[in-house]
């Protein structure tokens, strides 16, 4: 596996993007292609007719080799790892892979009712262990004066080593906030290298070489989100889905609000958002949920499709919004 395995896990200080496509060609091409989806695309379509295939079919054994070879010569680990996790990259699965095979026990999320007391004790000592992931530090907060304290309270905890050896996935979104809101920046961080044409190759993807730098570039080295845009190529009567033309202010919030926490249930985005009205966040979660730029989870969870995440990165870029560094 070591000659053809082209994952990688690397320090997060390493991480380079792909080069954006030499040609302007083709950049011009995808601006486009992004009119005429927007252009023609039915602002009323069930999103159950947007029956896309699945992103997340990549093998993970490869990956986990990966984590392995990264930290096998490590004769003293640091109390806790952080692997930042860029939507869609597949990596949440990949640790909690890594962590089955290697006995390390899966944290749960706190409650909203924990959130608000901040009382990590009660939360720690229901599942104490010495090895643990915790893949859902996005959970562990909401951007609300309330529900803050506890990640506030969770993180000297974790960087002393009071809680035992662990590895926490957190979300790019979520990490980019942290350097912003929090006043220490965290050590030992981790991220998977950007998808190369050969793992994209190695991934199953299938295409010249000038096309799979192209799809590198385009996904910004993410492999979940370039096996989604590579399905949609090969299905002629399958397009990307658009942001509606009346996208604004609010649609913004949302939208950064969903990338921020990983996907949030109604009433927690109603917290975090208190300033739209329930009756126009109902609206705007309804028509992104048409034109299939948002989904409902099977535990009533609001997610960014993984089909509309380049389009919905590059309008809260246009926006100004802080975005994630990948």
């Amino acid at each position: 596996m070591a000659e053809s395995n082209h994952w990688q896990l690397i320090p997060l200080g390493e991480f380079e993007r792909p080069d954006a496509p030499a040609s302007t060609v083709i950049q011009r091409t995808w601006s486009h292609i992004r009119k005429l989806f927007i252009a023609e695309a039915d602002d009323n379509a069930n999103p159950d007719e947007q029956d896309f295939p699945h992103y997340r079919e990549f093998e993970l054994e490869p990956a986990v080799a990966a984590v392995n070879a990264a930290w096998q010569d490590n004769d003293d680990p640091p109390a806790v790892r952080f692997v930042v996790s860029p939507p869609f990259s597949g990596s949440g699965a990949i640790l909690r892979e890594w962590a089955k095979q290697n006995d390390y026990q899966q944290l749960t999320p706190p409650t909203v009712e924990q959130l608000e007391t901040a009382d990590t004790d009660v939360w720690w000592q229901a599942q104490e262990c010495e090895r643990w992931l915790l893949d859902e530090f996005s959970s562990f907060w909401l951007r609300t004066t309330d529900h803050m304290q506890f990640m506030r309270a969770l993180l000297p905890r974790l960087l002393r080593g009071e809680l035992g050896s662990g590895v926490v996935v957190i979300d790019s979104w979520t990490f980019a906030f942290l350097k912003r809101a929090w006043p220490l920046s965290l050590p030992h961080c981790y991220c998977f290298a950007a998808a190369t044409p050969e793992l994209l190759k190695q991934s199953g993807i299938v295409g010249s070489e000038k096309r799979l730098k192209n799809l590198a570039a385009r996904s910004r080295g993410n492999l979940g989100v370039a096996l989604a845009l590579w399905a949609i190529q090969q299905d002629e009567q399958r397009s990307l889905p658009h942001l509606p033309s009346e996208a604004g202010d609010a649609t913004a919030f949302i939208l950064y609000s969903l990338l921020l926490h990983h996907g949030l249930r109604g009433e927690d985005l109603q917290r975090v958002l208190p300033m739209l009205a329930p009756d126009q966040l109902d609206v705007q979660l309804l028509r992104l949920q048409q034109n299939a730029v948002i989904e409902l989870d099977d535990d009533r969870v609001w997610r960014i499709t993984v089909y509309a995440y380049v389009e919905v990165r590059e309008f809260l870029a246009a926006r100004g919004y802080w975005l994630d560094e990948f």
